[in-house]
């Protein structure tokens, strides 16, 4: 997994309720979209395989880390996601996400 991803999921999970995964809360789930969105955008491939080891190697429930990895496929080849709540990623995360690539 290239560090820009890993750091940008370990990032969501210290943020977000990572025990009931990333996608159970709507403040979560936008702040989820919208890393995945940017990191789409900066050229990140965003394998389901590999997204989807990466949760459930960290304890997560079988049916949150197939959620994440389906969402992440689904922005990784250009499908539209609907962002409730947009604005919750920080310029900083950003910009050290940037500088991993």
């Amino acid at each position: 997994m290239k560090p820009i991803l890993e750091r940008a999921l370990e990032h969501l999970s210290v943020i977000n309720n990572s025990s009931a995964g990333m996608l159970s809360h709507p403040l979560d789930e936008s702040r989820t979209k919208e890393m995945l969105k940017f990191l789409n955008s900066e050229g990140v491939e965003l394998e389901h395989s590999e997204i989807l080891a990466w949760a459930r190697g960290k304890g997560w429930e079988q049916r949150n880390a197939k959620e994440l990895a389906d969402l992440a496929e689904r922005i990784g080849s250009g499908g539209r996601v609907v962002i409730k709540y947009p604005g919750r990623l920080g310029e900083k995360i950003l910009s050290e996400l940037r500088a991993l690539k």
